[in-house]
Formats: C-alpha cells, structure tokens, sequence
C-alpha cells in the first residue's frame, strides 16, 4: 500500500528498500517459506506496476497495448532475499511499423529497470530484461521466438526454456498470456522439446559429496557448502516445469504445478506430496539462511554452512535429496527421454 501510494521514483525506491527487513520478520515469526517468497514477489510486481504509472504519467500515453510480463522465478512468485531482475515487455502496434512504437517503449522499460535497481533488485547479468531490446517485442514476435526456442536444443535454448517459459503478466492492457498459453498447451506434441526440457530437468544432479551426513558440494569455490537453490530448489522447479508443460498444463508456481500434474495423472500423489515437502523445507532453509546474513549486514547468498543447521534438518536435507534424485531417475526412465 505505501509503494502504491507513493508518488516520485525515490518514494517509491524509499520504501521498497524496506523489504528485507520485512522479510526477516516474517521468516523469524516462522511464516510458510513459500508465502515469503510470494511476498517478495508482490513487493516487486507492485514496485514495476507504481514505476511503469509513474513512467507513463512522464511519457506520455503509450502508442500501443502493452503487457509488461515477469519471467523467471519472479513469475513463479518464488522470490528470496538474493533476487534479480527477469521481465519483458510485449506490445502489439497494430499498423503502426514497429520502429515507430519501440522507442517509447524502451525508453519507459529503461525507466523501470533502473528504479527496480534503485530498490536494490540488480539487473539480470544475462540481459533479461525489458530495457534490451531482444526482450522488447511485438507479441507476434514473441509467439515465433518463442516457438524457435522449442526448436533450439542447445545452449540458448536451455538457457531461455527455463525463464521465458514461466512468465505472468504484471501490468499493460495487451492480454498476452492467451496467445503465449497456446504455445504451452501444444507442447506435448513436440517431441524434441519435451526431451529438451527433461533433460533440463534430469541432468543438474542434487550434490554428491558428503560433509558428516550431510550433502554438500564435493568441490569447486563452495566446496563444503551447499547451494541451497541450484543445488536444491531448482532442480525441484524443473522436474515441476517438465511435468505440467508435459501434461500442457499453463500454471506456472512450482507447488501448483505439482498439484495440476498429480490431478492430470502426469505423477502419482505420492511424488507430488514428497516433492512439495521437499522444496518447502529447502525454501526455509535458504530464507533462514538469508534473513540471518541480513541481521548481520551481509550480502544474502545461497551458499549454506553445514556447521550452521542442526542435525535434523541436515538428516531432512539428505531425504529431500534421495527423493529429488528418485524423480529424476522417473523422468529420465521415461519412454523416448533419451531419444535425439
């Protein structure tokens, strides 16, 4: 309500910088961890949306529809302390030519990042975001990247699967979720890329190595330390992604994933409710990690101590690992996965 409220970029930047304070809060009055990643979400979605008003209002009206779309974990809603910046922006210029439209839309994209920069959450390293011009697009272009993305086995294409992908829009007229949606429903009918999402799903394993009884990373800059979100968290992110997109299902948060996949008969109700168990305890795990640096004036990161979490949840740890590991055994034992 104060972002809404707020009238000036800095007002806004003022009070979104609140966040983590708010965060730790509720992390240490033991909030569902999920629902702390959804608030860091809707601070987000509302600081964009209280941007692009105050963008606008100094823009002028913009000469298209638009839809200014989250991408990423930021779509999901599935946010923590150590967070970037993932969005696009679609606009449909109808029988304008589109280097007419595009420039005041870059300009308004501009403005949004760099505000949500001011609050503190940093531009995507890898350009994904609306102020590059190759996520700023007509929506029909958007339909036929998308589509060459499916095609696209390779680097680039995993690299933009698993952002593009999961998308939602925050604000704008144009609805571009049914156009895109379409995409998803006939996914299951592309072999190639139902392969290439599973192997997105199957090949980032959970950390082998063994610190007492706990997992951790066997080597590299965080050996003895465990990556609690590429090592924990994502891996549970993309066996729910293959799941849903393989039943051409359009929900997009983990947790409804898995539930939407278990209803369609893509995954029995015992791997969902191990699954979903799973990631909750590795969220509490990486905001109880965070919200602590944070309190301490540190830099949040993802890198766990073993030393720093009791034996029951070390013993937790291990259990969420065997069954992340089983689910991927599952998938990479489907028929025609290994196929090329």
């Amino acid at each position: 309500s104060a972002i809404e409220r707020a009238a000036t970029v800095d007002a806004v930047v003022a009070v979104a910088r609140e966040m983590p304070v708010t965060i730790c809060t509720l992390v240490e009055a033991r909030v569902d961890p999920i629902h702390v990643s959804q608030v860091v979400a809707v601070t987000i979605d509302t600081a964009s949306r209280r941007l692009l008003e105050i963008g606008i209002s100094e823009l002028g009206s913009p000469p298209a529809p638009w839809a200014w779309l989250a991408l990423g974990s930021e779509a999901r809603q599935e946010q923590a302390l150590l967070t970037d910046q993932d969005h696009a922006l679609a606009y449909d210029p109808g029988e304008d030519p589109d280097e007419t439209v595009d420039p005041y839309f870059a300009k308004l994209a501009s403005f949004v990042t760099d505000g949500l920069e001011a609050v503190g959450i940093r531009r995507c390293r890898a350009g994904v975001i609306a102020s590059n011009r190759e996520w700023r697009r007509p929506l029909s272009e958007w339909l036929l990247q998308f589509r060459k993305w499916m095609g696209d086995p390779g680097r680039t294409g995993s690299a933009y699967t698993g952002i593009a992908f999961d998308f939602r829009r925050v604000a704008g007229p144009l609805d571009a979720e049914p156009v895109l949606h379409e995409v998803i429903r006939n996914a299951p009918t592309n072999a190639m890329f139902m392969r290439h999402l599973a192997r997105i799903a199957v090949d980032p394993r959970p950390p082998t190595g063994f610190f007492r009884d706990l997992v951790v990373q066997p080597k590299g800059a965080a050996a003895g330390h465990l990556d609690v979100k590429h090592g924990g968290v994502t891996l549970v992110t993309n066996l729910a992604r293959f799941y849903a997109i393989g039943a051409g299902l359009t929900e997009n948060r983990t947790l409804q994933r898995l539930r939407a996949a278990a209803a369609a008969g893509r995954i029995d109700e015992e791997t969902r409710a191990a699954l979903e168990e799973a990631f909750r305890l590795l969220w509490q795990i990486r905001l109880e990690h965070q919200s602590s640096q944070v309190r301490r004036g540190a830099t949040p990161d993802d890198d766990v101590e073993p030393g720093s979490l009791g034996p029951l949840t070390r013993q937790g740890l291990k259990e969420a690992f065997r069954i992340i590991d089983e689910a991927q055994r599952a998938v990479a034992a489907e028929p025609g996965i290994r196929g090329r």
